[in-house]
């Protein structure tokens, strides 16, 4: 059979093959998109805004990460940039896309007139800032990698991009507002900026003069973007001879309100007075003309109120009706808010609201459809109930007979009889004005009423009968589907920049206070501000957020669940924000993938306050960098905290700081509130009065408050303490301070308003906060900058602001905690001198440089930064495969919420019953009472020959010591070192078991599942020890004239030092004042850079501040050019120990203050530490690690290790691998360099091992580099049998990546090692090229 037949015979199969040929090329040719970055970069920014042209350290310290974007060595770069002049005065200089014809594809559609997205603004003035989901513009040819590529640049970096190819445009929000523009395109409604001076409809202090029509009332601009053929709902306005400023108060709330989908009608009711008709009614007719929205029916004949009103629903046209009497009044949000419940509600007809009456009897009215029966006696129910206009035509509209009144509660009656009922919402949405006596002659009248309800009893027979139906919002189903289809539309005009608020909650607290500040702050700058709240909560300050935006939406009170998500993605579309803010809402973090998908166009950023390691793996921060794709920026509180997430794996272009500022202005000192509120409480004028102000909740730590004045109680100190603040623990708190005796001490204010905070804060000495968590607390920033000094919990960012000269800062979570709180305040409470000092201090900090308005510019800066992102992000999001995920994504998180809202009352029952069978506390402990001090009596000479070492009590806690039995010893708490994860040593045989090569509990590890916690989770601190020795022997021993400290570290509680020789008392005494040692038992190369050196990250700040305190040290020529040389250490202040028993001449070191760093476990150096010493390297030695090009691949030889093991047999042929390897896989892109393996740390290892990718070497002190190495440096260890894993230990602390190659047949104790070439080689291509090898191992093992 010929060729030609075969192919006949078998034609469609060739074509099918040659398509999937091609469509595989086409694949691969334009979805491989990557880019390489130089060496020389040149920025040139003088066209870009003052926050693009000038960034600050703290918004853009970026730089890009070596393993998202591969570098050209220097050579290359050179040679590109030769080949393509004209590009010489571009910033994007070393940006070049590998693959010229993706370059050609990306420069082709980001063309300025394709790229619409780029402009956008005010509506009807220029293009929209909004995007529209089905019109991606220049972005419809790229695919998802290549935009998630382009996101994840900074800002700088993509306006640079596309400056160079003509795109000067940036987002209308990235310029300064132009109010002329603004007032051209509101027209008739502009408005001024206006912060109501009082809080809005707060029912415990209700202004009844703030109307919704008040001109000190927030403004928003509510007016449609074009009008609706079909109104959505009704209005239906009887009218009869009213004055024209009562009608005109009521038409304005009509116009008010958000929903604009409405049509008014206005039903004259033959009103005899011409006059009043033409003076209320001749603006709206005309107004008619234009606004087809209007309508006003003019009767021939007086009908009376119901019927009038009966003539409005003949002729309505929307699918919900509500009727608005012309001197009564709406709040903006009312009937978005009850058609929304009506649209997702299916079971209910009618939605009503709280009532404010005010005129001739001012009240607030909180009853309605929830009273159930009770309405069948008395009409519980007002007037303004939005209904289903079909259901209200079937039941025959109002009783036309009903002329002197209870017309309506004949209605809801009915309604009743025939099967409908209503939800009254939880908020005051309808002002009632109340008639003067005697209007309503049938209410007002006793008989009448009761003739009317007989009469009602005989009408509705099955109402009375059966009573109302009782219906209720159905509870969240397991898994219930999340709707995708928006059920109205209400497009809203837009001439302002817009942001939408996204938090949990209105309630009393220091994120809440940011979140008010900050929306206060926009809109007095010319913002318009929403908000929507995702969780059930009492809302206590929703009347202060009332103050700046009528646009509040607490969507648990008209929203399902399962439904919040659609009403964002509604929300989010009506009002074309700009920005959407998240902060602080587990819920809002679920809605993101859905709101990505579902509402494109805005930029979607996160404020985060503070880490809360212990809850969630790091709580609203975990959330943050969990979402980082989702998001198109991410701004935190503080450095530290933005640093925390960068180290758990945020893009650092994608974050930025933005310190909360404060208003200086208004929390001014108020010396006068400190006898304003010692009166007002019955305190005493000379006693400290501290104040204690937050949510009641665990991580406030409300009992440690507590403990801690019973303590200063119990020690003789006078004082008086204030708590203000509700939540879940107010009960509890009350509770302990009245066990504990102190109820005439401490007053429980609970919820107070926000004006009256500051009361009693500016009119106290010390703001008390023992948090187990924070950001940096507002309410501090509140206290200093009222000259009131701050005693808080060292978390969070807290430090940045609470120094040592303005307040004090405890670690929390530690066994000394509530004893150096009680140290603190009974400092304060005897000394009140230090108190107003620290207070001064204080107002002075926040003064220079803790600005609200320096807070707002900067966040404004950074929402241009988001929006110049979003524009690659959006289009990833919006196609119908991320479409279906989001839903999905949406379903599970409200599963989660469900769940959670499920099972917290049982965790909280058994919380307490935990708490209520703990056993009590062991009495029978015996007490411990320390020997006298020798000293002065005695010089140190005399009495370390009068010691009896072996009889010396043995200490093995220093913080059980501190607690117990030396309450005077001095410890400065540092960093918690937390329990993270390690992997597994990576290895390229697959078939490897790492529990057989490993071995279980080697190294601590129970089992090599690559989840492996870090077992040493440990306060770190630094002892303070007076007069204290340090003996000769194997482990520089710690011991003064009664203890000897060798302090175990857990779980397996081995000592970190062992007892002193006894020759020790015969030895010379060398004397210093203060001496901090690093010491432990053992003194090599390893054990002093692995165990010993990072505890000097402990002590840096002590030695900056300090110059007498000197260093112990091992008496080692590498300890003396690590110290002197490297760290840069004065040489008078190194002092040498010399290790082991028989030294001539024999030294014991004394200091009058020994400082004592926390012990590491051997070989598992903590976390913190360790990183923190790598810092400390780099700083000494100059080196910027952002600027540094990791490119050098390093071989750790033994050659000049002190030791004469492992040293590697076959080193050239390994050698000579590596590099064969290297030339193959990067055109010598890597610089390769050989290390001796001399085990000390030089100024020129740092630089070099700064630089490296990748360090490969026999196991021991060579591979010690890594210490040096940046973070993500690959390992590759040759590793013997029964392996040593310190270095896998170090590795991991250090976040590299370790590999290992196991070799058989060897052991630690080997004097040489020969390296399998093959496992080399694999293990290398491995790493190099992980894609290729797999599918070369799958290949294999089909």
């Amino acid at each position: 059979m010929t060729l030609i037949s075969i192919v006949k015979k078998n034609l469609i199969g060739v074509i099918i093959i040659i398509a999937i040929s091609l469509h595989i090329t086409l694949i691969y040719k334009y979805s491989t998109f990557s880019f390489i970055n130089s060496n020389n970069n040149k920025n040139n920014r003088n066209n870009l805004p003052p926050q693009h042209q000038q960034p600050s350290n703290i918004q853009h310290n970026i730089q890009h990460d070596i393993h998202q974007k591969p570098h050209y060595s220097n050579k290359q770069s050179q040679k590109i940039q030769q080949q393509q002049q004209y590009q010489d005065d571009s910033p994007l200089d070393g940006q070049k896309f590998i693959y010229s014809k993706q370059k050609e594809k990306i420069l082709k559609y980001i063309d300025i007139k394709q790229f619409g997205l780029f402009n956008g603004g005010i509506v009807n003035s220029k293009p929209s800032n909004y995007i529209n989901a089905n019109d991606h513009g220049v972005y419809k040819d790229l695919n998802l990698n290549e935009l998630d590529e382009i996101s994840s640049w900074s800002p700088n970096t993509i306006v640079d991009f596309n400056k160079r190819h003509g795109y000067d445009s940036l987002p209308s929000i990235c310029s300064e507002i132009d109010f002329d523009e603004i007032k051209t395109c509101e027209g008739s409604n502009y408005y001024q900026a206006t912060v109501t001076p009082t809080p809005v409809l707060d029912e415990n202090a209700m202004n009844y003069t703030l109307k919704p029509n008040s001109k000190y009332r927030a403004k928003f601009n509510y007016h449609p973007r074009e009008f609706s053929k079909q109104p959505l709902i009704t209005i239906l306005t009887a009218f009869y001879n009213i004055e024209p400023d009562i009608f005109e108060e009521s038409a304005a709330t009509v116009f008010g309100q958000s929903l604009q989908n409405f049509e008014w009608v206005i039903v004259n009711d033959c009103s005899p007075n011409q006059t009043l008709v033409d003076l209320s009614l001749g603006k709206y007719r005309e107004l008619a003309k234009t606004d087809p929205r209007i309508v006003i029916i003019d009767l021939k004949k007086n009908v009376r109120l119901p019927g009038a009103r009966n003539a409005g629903i003949k002729v309505a046209r929307g699918k919900y009706i509500v009727s608005l009497d012309p001197d009564d009044m709406f709040e903006n949000t009312y009937l978005e808010k009850a058609v929304w419940f009506l649209e997702t509600h299916k079971e209910y007809t009618l939605c009503n609201a709280w009532t404010v009456g005010f005129a001739n009897k001012s009240y607030v009215w909180k009853n309605g459809y929830h009273d159930g029966d009770k309405n069948l006696k008395e009409n519980q129910i007002t007037v303004a109930s939005v209904m289903r206009t079909q259901a209200l035509r079937d039941v025959g509209g109002f009783d036309g007979k009903l002329i002197h009144g209870m017309e309506d509660w004949d209605l809801w009656v009915r309604m009743a009889d025939n099967g409908h009922w209503g939800h009254t919402l939880e908020e005051y949405h309808f002002w009632y004005r109340v008639s003067p006596p005697g209007k309503w002659d049938a209410i007002d009248n006793l008989a009448k009423f009761n003739s009317f309800v007989e009469n009602q009893q005989v009408k509705y027979k099955n109402a009375y009968g059966k009573g109302v139906p009782k219906l209720s919002r159905p509870p969240q189903e397991k898994m219930e589907a999340v709707e995708d289809l928006i059920p109205f539309e209400n497009d809203l005009k837009k001439c302002r920049p817009r942001v939408l608020l996204l938090i949990p909650y209105m309630e009393v607290g220091g994120a809440d206070q940011f979140n008010y500040n900050f929306a206060q702050g926009m809109v007095l700058d010319g913002w318009e501000v929403s908000i929507a709240t995702t969780k059930n909560a009492d809302n206590k300050w929703f009347p202060q957020f009332a103050r700046v935006t009528p646009d509040i939406f607490i969507m648990p009170r008209f929203a399902k669940n399962t439904d919040q998500c659609r009403f964002l993605a509604y929300y989010i579309k009506s009002r074309q924000f700009d920005v959407v803010y998240v902060s602080n809402s587990e819920q809002a973090y679920h809605y993101l993938s859905y709101l990505r998908s579902n509402a494109p166009g805005p930029a979607y950023i996160d404020y985060t306050h503070s880490e809360t390691p212990k809850w969630k793996d790091g709580g609203y921060a975990r959330y943050s960098f969990g979402s980082e794709k989702l998001l198109d920026r991410s701004i935190f509180a503080s450095e530290h905290l933005r640093q925390y997430c960068i180290r758990r794996g945020h893009n650092a272009n994608k974050t930025a700081t933005v310190l909360i500022g404060i208003d200086s202005d208004k929390y001014t000192p108020k010396p006068e509130n400190r006898a304003i509120i010692r009166k007002e409480l019955g305190f005493p004028d000379n006693v400290l009065v501290i104040v204690f102000v937050a949510r009641l909740e665990s991580e406030k730590q409300p009992e440690v408050f507590a403990e801690v004045l019973r303590r200063v109680d119990q020690m003789g100190y006078d004082f008086r303490a204030i708590s203000i603040g509700g939540g879940l623990l107010f009960n509890d708190l009350n509770e302990t301070i009245s066990k504990n005796g102190l109820s005439e001490k401490v007053r429980l204010l609970g919820n107070i308003p926000n004006s009256q905070v500051s009361k009693y804060v500016s009119g106290s000495d010390v703001f008390f906060l023992p948090s187990k968590v924070e950001g940096i607390s507002l309410a501090i920033y509140e206290a200093m900058s009222q000259q009131v000094c701050a005693v808080s919990a060292k978390v969070g960012g807290q430090a940045e602001l609470v120094t040592p000269d303005v307040g004090f800062l405890v670690v929390p979570g530690t066994p000394t905690e509530v004893d150096e709180y009680t140290e603190i305040i009974a400092d304060l409470a005897s000394n009140l001198t230090l108190a107003a000092e620290l207070g001064k201090k204080s107002l002075e900090k926040i003064l220079n440089g803790f600005s609200v308005k320096d807070t707002l510019q900067r966040m404004k800066e950074e929402f241009c930064n988001s929006a110049i992102v979003t524009r690659y992000t959006t289009p990833m999001f919006t196609n119908k495969l991320f479409s279906k995920l989001s839903n999905e994504q949406a379903v599970l998180g409200h599963e989660y919420e469900r769940a959670i809202d499920e099972l917290l009352p049982m965790w909280n029952q058994l919380s307490a019953l935990t708490k209520q069978l703990a056993p009590p506390p062991n009495l029978t402990e015996k007490e411990i009472i320390r020997k006298p001090s020798p000293y002065p009596l005695h010089k140190p000479e005399e009495v370390l020959d009068s010691i009896n070492i072996t009889g010396l009590r043995v200490v093995d806690n220093i913080m059980v010591e501190k607690k117990k039995v030396d309450r005077k010893m001095k410890i400065i708490l540092k960093d918690y070192q937390e329990q993270f994860i390690r992997r597994n040593p990576k290895f390229a045989d697959k078939q490897l078991v790492p529990n057989e090569f490993l071995h279980q509990y080697n190294h601590g590890v129970d089992n090599w599942d690559d989840e492996l916690p870090y077992p040493y989770q440990q306060q770190e601190y630094i002892a303070y020890i007076p007069n204290a020795f340090v003996g000769a022997g194997e482990s520089a021993t710690i011991f003064d004239w009664d203890r000897v400290f060798l302090l175990n570290y857990s779980p397996t509680q081995q000592e970190t030092f062992t007892m002193p020789l006894e020759e020790s008392r015969i030895c010379h005494v060398e004397k210093t004042k203060k001496m901090v040692t690093l010491l432990q038992k053992q003194f090599s190369f390893e054990n002093f850079v692995i165990d010993q050196l990072p505890k000097l990250s402990l002590v840096l700040e002590e030695l900056e501040q300090d110059p007498e305190i000197k260093i112990l040290v091992p008496f080692t020529d590498f300890a003396k050019t690590i110290m002197v040389d490297t760290l840069k250490f004065s040489p008078d202040r190194i002092v040498y120990f010399k290790p082991g028993a028989g030294w001539d001449p024999c030294v014991v070191f004394f200091a009058n203050t020994l400082l004592l760093p926390t012990p590491i476990p051997p070989g598992q150096p903590p976390r913190e530490m360790i990183s923190k010493l790598r810092d400390y390297f780099y700083q000494k030695n100059d080196i910027d690690v952002g600027s540094i090009n990791r490119n050098v691949i390093m071989y750790a030889s033994r050659k000049s290790t002190l030791s004469p093991l492992r040293k590697v047999s076959n080193e050239h042929k390994v050698i000579e691998t590596i590099k064969n390897i290297l030339q193959s896989n990067d055109q010598g892109k890597y610089e390769f360099i050989e290390w001796d393996g001399l085990e000390t740390i030089t100024p020129e290892l740092v630089q070099i091992s700064s630089r490296v990718k990748m360090l490969i070497g026999m196991t021991g002190a060579n591979l010690l580099p890594m210490v040096v190495c940046q973070p993500k440096t690959i390992v590759v260890e040759f590793m013997h049998e029964n392996p040593w894993l310190s270095f896998w230990s170090t590795s991991e602390s250090l976040e590299h990546e370790n590999w290992m190659i196991p070799i058989k047949a060897t052991s630690h104790d080997s004097l040489e090692i020969q390296v399998p070439i093959d496992q080399l080689t694999n293990t290398l291509n491995q790493i190099f090229n992980p894609q290729q090898q797999e599918q070369s191992t799958t290949s294999i093992n089909n």
